[in-house]
């Protein structure tokens, strides 16, 4: 579409200049014209400005409104009787200008319908492709048809008896001879599978001959969209457009009067059907043929007659063979295209209307397993929502606010601090008991106390030391038992400090352990 409408807009620039020529105010000034000429000129510049597409995103005009704006232009024309020799010049040119306009919107139109008739071709010689790509697909259109197919017997064996007369004697031992050799053929073996199989055979051959005639159709619709846009090239700028001193050149009327003949052309020759070959040589051959009359039919006729009597033949084309192709084409696409929707889905809706009683009685039937069971899913999924989603949301919120309900932990949090004051008042009552024979009692103890936070207890080994050396008499004293307690609690103390850094490195990483848990 796109690449039509800019085509079109392109063509319509350079018929825009070629008005500028003919409606330069010098030309006009040059022509004595009278008021009803200028009149009639005036008119048809409004309709050239009308017609006109002016951008690549205007939209073409209507069939319709085309046709009347055109016919429109022409009654007024034609209703002038009398035009001299110089207003006929000056009307002939810009007649000639809307003439070419107006077969650049109708071929542009004429197009847009051929391109959209040809992707709907495309999509039904697809359709058809599919199912003959698969003998399922055939077998299902047999059924498919089976109906309609069986109707049409029907029909045909109630004509055939209605017609028929009564037989004679011999035409019926004919007829059982006929029988007898039919029914024996069929005893075969390899008869049966293929006996099996005609229906199908039968459909597969009818699908392709309805995609053959559609894949015949689509390449007359290209090979007419291909010379329409040959077409074009004739109202290209070069030497055969440029003016005389008096009026538009022949040659380019002549090339827009084949153009207007193009159009009719195909449109005839297209309902014909014929193959691609034929389409294009009857659409030169008429092209040849009436190109060869212009001079017989125009001799002695106002040069304003005959761009009149193109745009009469373009509307002709706009009012009567573009509807009428639209509408054999619908027909055409109809009879060969795909089955409609009530033989395509016949099978699955009288499926479904046999089985829905059914459906409903056992519905009715297990109705109150049905609830339960719609229970029982609902609350499952409560559950799994409330156990799986909600609490472990709730729990990493709770990790990353640092609440203490969360936090991960393997010791009480304040059990070190407890064994720790523990031990400095072992260490501190036991250096006072039992003094330094070299330093005499200690008065202050806070250089005690911090060494043992450091973990030094020099004072507690040496004594341990020194009743080592008489382990009786320390054990009698309860030295020597006072100082391995002492040593005990700082082992205790020392667990407790190696499991609280481990504490530490489980809250640090208190939000992995979240998400894992």
């Amino acid at each position: 579409m796109s690449v039509i409408r800019e085509t079109v807009c392109g063509v319509n620039t350079q018929l825009d200049r070629l008005q500028q020529q003919i409606s330069s105010p010098q030309r006009l000034e040059a022509t004595d014209l009278s008021n009803e000429s200028l009149e009639s000129i005036g008119q048809l510049q409004d309709l050239i400005n009308s017609i006109s597409v002016t951008s690549k995103t205007q939209s073409l005009l209507p069939p319709s409104r085309l046709a009347d704006l055109l016919s429109g232009t022409v009654s007024r024309l034609q209703s002038q009787t009398t035009i001299d020799e110089g207003s006929s010049a000056q009307l002939s040119d810009h007649v000639w200008i809307v003439t070419a306009k107006a077969a650049v919107q109708t071929s542009g139109l004429i197009m847009n319908t051929l391109l959209d008739q040809t992707l709907q071709l495309h999509d039904e010689t697809y359709y058809w492709g599919e199912m003959l790509g698969s003998i399922w697909y055939s077998g299902l259109y047999t059924v498919q048809k089976s109906p309609a197919q069986f109707c049409r017997w029907t029909k045909d064996a109630y004509v055939a008896q209605t017609r028929q007369t009564a037989p004679s004697i011999t035409a019926r031992w004919s007829r059982f001879y006929q029988i007898a050799c039919q029914s024996a053929w069929r005893l075969r073996g390899h008869s049966i599978h293929a006996h099996f199989l005609s229906p199908i055979r039968s459909s597969r051959a009818e699908m392709r001959q309805k995609r053959d005639s559609l894949l015949k159709m689509k390449d007359l619709h290209t090979s007419s969209l291909g010379l329409l846009m040959e077409g074009w090239h004739i109202f290209e700028a070069n030497d055969s457009t440029s003016l005389n001193p008096g009026t538009i050149n022949t040659q380019w009327c002549d090339a827009v009067h084949r153009a207007v003949v193009l159009i009719e052309a195909i449109f005839h020759h297209i309902a014909l059907e014929p193959s691609t070959h034929e389409l294009e040589q009857g659409v030169f051959a008429t092209l040849e043929r009436d190109i060869d009359n212009i001079g017989i039919r125009t001799q002695g006729e106002n040069p304003v007659h005959k761009p009149l009597d193109l745009i009469e033949r373009l509307v002709h084309v706009l009012r009567k063979k573009l509807p009428h192709h639209t509408t054999s084409m619908s027909l055409f696409i109809r009879r060969h295209g795909r089955p409609s929707c009530i033989v395509r889905y016949w099978l699955p809706v009288s499926v479904a209307l046999l089985s829905g009683s059914a459906s409903m009685r056992f519905l009715a039937n297990r109705q109150e397993e049905i609830i339960q069971s719609i229970v029982d899913v609902g609350s499952t999924t409560i559950d799994f929502w409330g156990n799986w989603v909600v609490h472990p949301i709730r729990k990493l919120i709770g990790t990353i606010r640092h609440d203490e309900k969360s936090e991960i932990a393997i010791m009480s949090k304040n059990s070190l601090l407890a064994d720790r004051a523990s031990l400095e008042r072992m260490v501190v009552d036991f250096v006072r008991d039992r003094p330094d024979p070299h330093r005499g009692v200690v008065a202050d103890t806070t250089a005690i106390v911090n060494s043992v936070k450091e973990g030094d207890l020099t004072p507690v080994l040496k004594a341990y030391e020194r009743d080592l050396r008489s382990p009786f008499v320390g054990t009698v004293r309860g030295d020597l038992v006072r100082a391995l307690l002492i040593q005990i609690q700082k082992t205790k103390v020392d667990v407790e400090i190696a499991i609280s850094g481990i504490d530490a490195l489980l809250k640090s990483q208190e939000l992995v352990f979240g998400y894992a848990i």
